[in-house]
């Protein structure tokens, strides 16, 4: 949920910079034009990577780095965020476009603009609802899983650009066998370029992290295809990349096509959001300032608008660029400024450098810069602590590689609310005891040694009182009173945790006490906050009962009905 906008006035809260701009330590201008200077080196080559993921040419990675860098530094509540590209939302962003487009590059290319934009509009509108908390909604393991299969995915759809043989299509399973069955066709100077550019990448992230190792495996690709005329030994390049910018512009698609776009771009910007926030949360929690989720959705719905308007793919928060911005020294939001005016540099003068990259390096720097997605440590941790987690990544994994992208994020989604209600629906119901010592009030099934009260049944419900939940309540109070014994006792029904309830569990209340008193059992409720009191009176329970049968505590309620 929003907690508070930003400091300063009006201003300031819609457009932050102008709220940290005039308090800007001049002591940060050099590490943060130094980070902004790395994080380009960085962003470069993955975007172009990253573009070739979502089946886009390679400038569009750097349209979306520039649009997404620049507005977020505007609009964004982070100081160490870099928005731009990354590989979850590219390869899914395909998965949309492709069965669309019907094989026309041309109209591939509208989807994919009206995809982000669409992303973006989806975000700017959760910013208005205030919706900033929907993606804690989706459990960590779900997550986890999800992305583990994402992984998986592009890294088997890299592969025939590290080996110099035709793609592939499919599903993990069958694209896995696809690059089996071709290895005997492998180009041997392609796999030698991509081999050494992948194991360079591991190399220097191992051992000089600091340094820009992507820009440094783009540039050495270039120098040894053009020095040693590696195209005509079958080497496969990105080609010609055009300078400068594009004009700004909407997409021409079909409106029916906005049937598939919007429900898939929905599902998109939840799994964007859930990776930029945590980033974001991350270094927040770090250099303790405070991260304002609406103005992270505002920020990033933006930034994809200008993405979408200038032919880039989506953009989020990405853990790896805001991980290389951080460890590179970014102080504020200026490094990120500075990285995309580099990048803007890079679009107006170096482009025509690309020509002889090749796709191997490519797609060596996108399975190094997917590696953390492979969170094996994580499954396990979720598994330590409890070992039923397993049954929230594993089936998100296998969906993913069984199912596809689009379908598993669905099934992502879908199990993660599917989880959600069931522990909503299943509140635990506490028999009550008093302990002899400390006079608290505490589960007589787990303190045994707990005092109880002859003809006196005390419950106290815990969790979440609504529709799904009422039922099992009535019916779990209902056994246990049955069990009491012969004598009907007296029912008390602690409501402290409870702070609000709807209609359904109003009416299941009444019911229970119709029940009880069918048997011969008197109900009570303690602890019954305004709130409930509110929607008990409107039900009428409070007139049936009456005011002696609310007390303000336990002990009172114990003591009056001892009494009697």
């Amino acid at each position: 949920m929003e907690t508070s906008p930003q400091p300063g006035g009006r201003l300031a809260q819609w457009l932050p910079i102008t709220g940290w701009l005039p308090r800007y330590h001049r002591t940060w201008l050099r590490p943060d034009l130094i980070a902004g200077v790395a994080l380009a080196g960085l962003l470069v080559p993955e975007g172009m990577g990253y573009a070739g993921l979502a089946g886009v040419p390679p400038q569009a990675g750097l349209y979306a780095a520039l649009a997404g860098l620049f507005i977020y530094a505007l609009f964004g509540s982070s100081r160490q965020v870099a928005v731009s590209s990354t590989s979850s939302t590219a390869v899914m962003a395909a998965a949309v476009a492709g069965p669309l487009s019907s094989g026309d590059p041309g109209r591939y290319l509208a989807l994919v603009a009206a995809l982000v934009l669409t992303v973006g509009l989806i975000f700017i509108a959760a910013w208005v609802a205030r919706l900033g908390f929907v993606s804690d909604f989706i459990a960590r393991p779900v997550v986890t899983g999800f992305v583990f299969g994402l992984a998986l995915i592009i890294g088997v759809r890299q592969a025939p650009k590290l080996l110099g043989i035709p793609g592939v299509e499919g599903n993990f399973f069958q694209m896995a066998w696809d690059v089996l069955s071709e290895l005997g066709r492998v180009n041997l100077p392609t796999l030698t370029i991509g081999a050494a550019a992948l194991v360079t990448l591991f190399l220097m992230s191992r051992f000089v992290p600091r340094v820009p190792g992507a820009l440094l495996v783009l540039v050495a690709g270039i120098a040894v295809v053009a020095l040693l005329q590696l195209k005509d030994a079958g080497v496969a390049v990105v080609g010609l990349v055009p300078s400068g910018l594009p004009r700004p512009s909407l997409p021409h698609i079909y409106w029916g096509d906005m049937v598939t776009i919007v429900p898939s771009a929905a599902g998109i910007a939840l799994v964007a959001f859930a990776e930029g926030l945590g980033s974001a949360r991350t270094f927040a929690t770090r250099y303790r300032y405070d991260i304002f989720p609406g103005q992270e959705l505002k920020a990033t719905g933006l930034a994809n608008v200008g993405s979408g308007l200038l032919g880039g793919i989506v953009v989020t928060g990405g853990l790896s660029g805001t991980s290389a911005n951080d460890t590179d020294g970014a102080k504020s939001e200026v490094s990120t400024l500075a990285a995309s005016a580099f990048i803007l540099l890079t679009l107006l003068l170096l482009t025509p450098l690309f020509r002889d990259l090749p796709e191997a390096v490519l797609g060596a720097i996108v399975i190094h810069a997917v590696r953390h997605m492979v969170n094996v440590r994580e499954i396990r941790r979720f598994a330590r602590v409890r070992l039923d987690s397993l049954g929230m990544s594993v089936p998100a994994l296998l969906g993913v590689l069984i199912f596809g992208v689009l379908p598993g994020l669905m099934l992502a989604v879908g199990l993660s609310f599917a989880i959600l209600a069931r522990e909503l629906s299943q509140p635990r119901v506490a028999r009550l005891g008093k302990m002899k010592k400390t006079g608290a009030w505490v589960s007589a099934d787990r303190h045994p040694e707990a005092v109880r009260f002859p003809g006196i049944e005390i419950y106290r419900i815990q969790g979440v009182l609504f529709f799904a939940s009422a039922n099992v309540v009535r019916n779990t109070v209902r056994k246990s009173v049955a069990a009491a014994g012969a004598h009907p006792p007296v029912v008390v029904i602690d409501l402290e945790m409870l702070f609000d309830i709807d209609a359904t569990s109003a009416i299941m209340l009444d019911d229970l006490r119709r029940d009880l008193k069918k048997s011969g059992a008197e109900i009570v409720f303690t602890n019954v906050h305004h709130p409930v009191e509110k929607i008990l009176k409107r039900e009428g329970l409070y007139d049936r009962i009456g005011p002696q049968g609310f007390f303000p505590s336990v002990d009172e309620a114990v003591e009056q009905l001892s009494r009697r």
